[in-house]
């Protein structure tokens, strides 16, 4: 029971404590604040309440780091598409560098090549005629000129 009553009496004097701060200016003009009066009783002090335990309103900080989470989380998802983006055109540009440099490949072997024989889509081999060879040639120079300059 004692212990009871002791607990409550804490509970109640740690709710009602107030800190005590006074203010007073001195006979040379120098405002001073502090916890106990001044010494000297000719300088009136006034004594200002403060209360000690404030009430925190939680809401409003974590409302502000919900805020700062969406905020980093959409920044990290625009980098994320960003280098996405940068790294599908690089990998076109590359697909591209690479069709360029079979196409010149051919090209010269078209030219160079004499009268090959060259396989078709099916797998069978055969020999260009010369109409053949400058269609093929055509569409070689076209892809050449249109993409690889």
């Amino acid at each position: 029971m004692y212990r009871a009553l002791m607990f409550c009496f804490c509970l109640l004097s740690a709710n009602l404590a107030h800190a005590a701060i006074y203010h007073w200016v001195d006979h040379q003009g120098n405002t001073h604040y502090a916890q106990q009066p001044p010494r000297d009783k000719s300088i009136n002090a006034q004594k200002m309440g403060v209360k000690s335990n404030r009430i925190v309103d939680s809401e409003q900080p974590q409302q502000s780091i919900q805020d700062s989470a969406n905020e980093i989380a959409e920044s990290n998802a625009a980098r994320k598409a960003e280098s996405d983006k940068a790294q599908q055109k690089a990998n076109e540009t590359r697909l591209l560098q690479e069709r360029c440099d079979t196409s010149k490949k051919n090209l010269a072997e078209l030219d160079y090549g004499g009268n090959r024989l060259y396989k078709d889509a099916e797998g069978n081999y055969s020999r260009f005629s010369p109409e053949e060879k400058n269609n093929q040639r055509e569409q070689l120079n076209a892809f050449i000129n249109e993409n690889c300059r």
